[in-house]
């Protein structure tokens, strides 16, 4: 499911308010009023990273399957 950019951000905020804890980053694509932004952001923390971020990370985590 997509995550819309003020979320994430809104998400981020409370996260770093935290100390900025592990996370088990769990990505989603990013969105901005509906539009794709091309970024993905984590669904817990609001942690936002480029496309080619989100594709080597899959790429390792698929590799440890």
């Amino acid at each position: 499911m997509p995550i819309e950019l003020e979320r994430a951000l809104k998400l981020r905020k409370l996260h770093l308010e935290k100390g900025d804890p592990y996370c088990d980053h769990e990505y989603e694509k990013e969105f901005f009023n509906g539009i794709p932004t091309g970024d993905y952001a984590c669904k817990k923390c609001g942690k936002s990273i480029s496309k080619s971020s989100y594709l080597k990370i899959m790429k390792v985590r698929e590799s440890l399957d």
